[in-house]
């Protein structure tokens, strides 16, 4: 079920103010002030300014592309603001005030003035709401304060306690939810939408924001398109956005089963498309500090009639889910640099742990593109090797000699480079050897010593991976036992080895030095000493 989020519309003129807006027109504001709406067909439009406000903020505009509708869309049904109201409201203060009050504030706070300016009207505005028509404003989710005069700025946000926005009627008209969409975007939380790896946009070198053409959130520069009603419509808002509010609906995106190694092709439908089946987008694991990719597919059409064309799009994210402004989304840019991605675009990213989207096909007229989601995450393994070398194994590090390991990576089936740093602790490392090769030559202690060999794998993305190898090593005589034991065995099975012949013993233990034999004949004894125990021990 739907978040009922209504918005309080405070259609605000002054004391001052002439107009009524049950009666005057756009076409009469228009005459009224010059130049101040950038759409001529602004001009012949005889709808009442209340008429207009009711339109595009209720459900009296059911039908064209309004808040209604858009936030329906947006939200995939999330949330439902079709209890909003406009309030026609009388404030306690004239046109001239308000102008002095605005210049005070900027000479007060050059670099924010405007903002103490807005929120003073947002009292006025509240107080005349509650005045008027006994209607305390907490009872809607959001605020807006427009002015049927032109007035200063465009801004959403939060103000005096809660979430609104601070815009005039012009942009009701010429705008329409390409501005309102944006404003109203800040006032649910959202923040400006971004370009992965682009440190500037068009408000200067040091400001990445407003560099995603595709969403809503970077406002001017979007991909809008024209509408008879209110002039600019669109685009709508990616799925990095739509999730940052916990309106994606995560039941319609494919997520990737497994963190290892994954490839699989999948069919998306358009993000905004809820009525069809089939998957909504795609998550992907992030590389690096990255968070979740977000793969979305977008056609020309409703909100996003204003797009060049059908593509593929990826989106990153920072911040908190459910965070109140402060978070971006990134667009990521494909292999050629584009942010649009076609047919036979790909997007890859990472080394050893790697990310890739290849568009397969995007057919328009059937809203579907076919994508390839591939993803690898490396795992490292530290291995003993045994010197003995033979089909017999001792199995574990000898004292007193020389202690061999390597590493084996896995789930690196795509290209990567790397570089491997080899340590230990409790033991020494043999002089003179590469830390960075593809084994480690160790000088074992006693058994007493307890011994960690490290490995730690850096890709040349940034991201490290590691594993460790602890032990004990055994005594000599052990090693030359066991390994004497099997050579016996390998020899002579299946015989039982109360039956093995004593001239093919001897042949064996031929190739072992004296001190070994002793060792073996000291171990032998400790076998009988024990087995003539448990015998003694039976009998009891």
């Amino acid at each position: 079920m739907a978040t009922q989020m209504p918005w309080a519309i405070l259609l605000c003129k002054y004391q001052d103010d002439g107009n009524d807006p049950n009666l005057t027109t756009i076409a009469d504001l228009y005459i009224q002030y010059p130049g101040a709406f950038d759409n001529p067909a602004a001009a012949g439009d005889n709808r009442t300014i209340l008429e207009l406000y009711n339109e595009l903020f209720t459900t009296a505009g059911t039908g064209t592309y309004n808040a209604v509708a858009y936030w329906d869309v947006m939200s995939h049904s999330n949330i439902d603001v079709s209890g909003s109201r406009v309030f026609p409201c009388t404030l306690n203060m004239t046109s001239a005030e308000a102008a002095s009050l605005y210049q005070t504030d900027l000479q007060n706070d050059p670099v924010n003035g405007g903002f103490q300016y807005q929120t003073a009207l947002f009292q006025k505005a509240k107080a005349a709401l509650l005045q008027q028509y006994s209607i305390d404003w907490k009872s809607f989710y959001g605020v807006a304060v427009s002015f049927q005069s032109p007035d200063q700025g465009s801004q959403g946000g939060w103000y005096d306690g809660g979430p609104g926005v601070f815009m005039d009627a012009r942009y009701v008209r010429c705008n329409g939810m390409m501005r309102w969409g944006h404003e109203m975007g800040h006032g649910f939380g959202l923040d400006h939408s971004r370009t992965n790896g682009e440190p500037g946009g068009p408000e200067g070198p040091n400001n990445p924001d407003y560099t995603d053409p595709w969403d809503v959130m970077s406002a001017e520069v979007t991909s809008w398109f024209p509408d008879p009603n209110y002039s600019k419509t669109g685009p709508g808002l990616n799925a990095w956005n739509m999730r940052s509010r916990q309106w994606l609906d995560e039941t319609r995106i494919f997520k990737v089963p497994v963190m290892n190694n994954f490839s699989e092709t999948i069919d998306l439908v358009p993000l905004h498309r809820k009525d069809l089946s089939g998957y909504l987008g795609a998550d992907l694991p992030g590389v690096g500090t990255d968070s979740h990719y977000l793969v979305e597919f977008r056609v020309k059409e409703n909100w996003d009639s204003g797009i060049p064309a059908a593509t593929v799009m990826i989106h990153r994210f920072e911040g908190t889910i459910g965070q109140f402004l402060g978070t971006h989304s990134y667009i990521m840019k494909g292999t050629n640099g584009q942010k649009s991605l076609g047919d036979g675009d790909v997007f890859e990213v990472g080394t050893g742990i790697y990310a890739k989207i290849e568009v397969l096909s995007i057919d328009p007229g059937n809203r579907t593109a076919s994508v390839r989601l591939s993803y690898s995450s490396p795992t490292v393994k530290i291995d003993f090797l045994d010197l003995y070398g033979g089909t017999c194994r001792i199995g574990f590090p000898v004292e007193g000699t020389k202690s061999a390991f390597r590493y084996e990576l896995s789930n690196t089936n795509y290209p990567h480079s790397y570089q491997v740093t080899w340590g230990v602790t409790g033991a020494t490392p043999i002089s003179g050897q590469d830390l960075h090769a593809e084994s480690f030559l160790i000088n074992t202690p006693d058994p007493s010593v307890l011994v960690t060999v490290s490995l730690t794998v850096l890709f040349d993305n940034g991201v490290s991976i590691s594993d460790s190898y602890t032990f004990h090593s055994i005594l000599e005589y052990e090693a030359v036992w066991t390994l004497f034991v099997c050579k016996l065995r390998h020899r002579f099975r299946p015989i039982p080895w109360w039956e093995w012949s004593p001239d093919d013993m001897q042949r064996i233990a031929n190739n072992l030095s004296k001190e070994e034999l002793e060792l073996i004949q000291q171990r032998t004894e400790l076998l009988l000493q024990n087995i003539r125990r448990l015998g003694e021990l039976r009998q009891r």
